[in-house]
């Protein structure tokens, strides 16, 4: 009998996490199994290019304003968990939005949050109250066994998963990144089965989530499978010619942190422009759903410009999807050069992959900002924090410092590289380039 699934592709990055690996290619070769994909209909054409195929049916939703109860409990769930990085986001909103009464409001949530009850009461009120009539019409139509909600924090998954939960039928969740927990707080709506990509974040749905043990499926990073099994790199040669550099020179490889953050990634260029020798070169890698500007920068031979992700005409570059080809550039990227220098993002997990030095800036360029402005309070949240302590990297505080470390890592390679170890084994979890298929066959027990 055919069976029916629904799986959520609404964040920018669940195309090349979760579409492109082996979950879906797993899945797919069950004939008996029709796979229902839910994206943003302005990305429609993107999406059937890419994976409409004889079980695979692609059906768009209008990305709509979220409604006065979404923001009311987003708002609740957002603020209940108490972790360092939720506690700054209360000094950093205060800051940008002069909010007092939200503030303080924010502060008694986190004071009742420490009561499993009030959790549950907050959750079991969001879906007494949430929107009906959303998505189901979906439902009626093709009847679903199983909705797999790719990024359970996700607005529009947080309606899946509610009607999903009306209707009683099952549902798996899956933590889309390492920082997640901390930093968007309370599940909105519990899934019935959880994945996520390593026991640290388990740790994380135990502790801040409620989620029991037997109900958590530790998967791996499917989009690292690339990293393990499948990649070949890029003839060096033909590499640096591509991208215009001189293959016979340092490469640092820069991960701006864009404008969402701060404005200042103009200023380390700069400094790294000034500061270093001429045979030094970089490779500046856009964030793929930010901007950064560089108008107060003058760039020379010595730098590559990468900008990532698909733009669609006239969206937000938020919703810039990520897919496949961006990971074989950023592997190509990390492959052939010496050193990362990021702000503690996901792009150090994946330097240590090919056990690349790391530095991760905690200054603000030439400016001396206050901390809830600063780049610094980066250092704090609780996703950095769990990387720090395995000594994978060096941490610039100031330009001297940034500079210093960049030479004793273009001398000695395999400093760190022991920290950078404990990082794969903490984060990465599994190396086997089997997390896709873990995934699919979890998924496929269930249904």
């Amino acid at each position: 009998m055919m069976k029916t699934i629904f799986i959520t592709s609404f964040n920018p990055f669940i195309s090349r996490n979760i579409l492109e690996t082996d979950v879906l290619k797993e899945l797919r070769k069950k004939k008996d199994l029709r796979i229902v994909i839910f994206v943003p209909d302005y990305k429609k054409d993107f999406f059937c290019r890419k994976f409409v195929s004889e079980n695979i049916i692609i059906e768009t939703i209008k990305t709509l304003s979220i409604d006065r109860q979404d923001i009311i409990f987003r708002f609740l769930t957002g603020f209940i968990i108490n972790t360092k990085r939720l506690r700054i986001r209360h000094l950093e909103l205060l800051d940008k939005n002069k909010k007092i009464v939200n503030f303080i409001l924010s502060k008694f949530l986190i004071i009742f949050g420490y009561l499993p009850f009030v959790k549950k009461i907050i959750q079991r009120i969001d879906f007494k109250t949430i929107s009906k009539t959303k998505f189901e019409s979906f439902f009626n139509n093709y009847k679903p066994d199983l909705v797999f909600s790719t990024d359970i924090f996700h607005n529009d998954d947080v309606h899946f998963l509610a009607e999903a939960k009306r209707r009683k039928i099952k549902t798996i969740g899956m933590v889309r990144s390492w920082d997640n927990i901390t930093n968007k707080g309370l599940f909105r709506i519990k899934p019935d089965k959880l994945i996520v990509h390593n026991n640290a974040v388990k740790l994380e749905a135990i502790r801040y989530e409620n989620i029991l043990d037997n109900d958590i499926f530790v998967s791996g990073i499917p989009q690292f499978d690339y990293y393990f099994k499948d990649f070949i790199p890029s003839n060096r040669n033909d590499f640096f010619k591509r991208i215009g550099l001189d293959e016979n020179k340092k490469t640092i490889l820069v991960a701006p942190h864009g404008k969402r953050f701060h404005n200042t990634d103009w200023q380390l260029l700069d400094i790294l422009k000034k500061e270093l020798p001429k045979e030094v070169q970089f490779i500046v890698r856009f964030p793929p759903n930010d901007t950064i500007d560089l108008k107060n920068f003058e760039s020379d031979s010595r730098f590559f410009i990468e900008k990532t992700g698909v733009e669609f005409p006239g969206k937000n570059f938020k919703d810039n999807e990520v897919e496949f080809s961006d990971t074989k550039s950023l592997t190509d990227d990390l492959y052939h050069s010496d050193l990362v220098i990021n702000y503690g993002s996901t792009i150090s997990i994946d330097a240590v992959v090919f056990d690349k030095p790391v530095i991760i800036v905690a200054f603000d360029g030439y400016e001396k900002l206050p901390y809830i402005r600063s780049v610094i309070r980066f250092l704090d949240y609780n996703h950095v924090i769990s990387i720090l302590k395995t000594g994978f990297c060096k941490i610039a505080k100031r330009k001297e410092d940034l500079i210093k470390y960049i030479h004793m890592y273009l001398s000695d390679s395999s400093a760190d590289s022991i920290g950078r170890k404990i990082l794969i084994e903490e984060q990465i979890y599994n190396t086997d380039g089997n997390s896709g298929k873990r995934i699919a066959n979890y998924i496929n027990s269930l249904i």
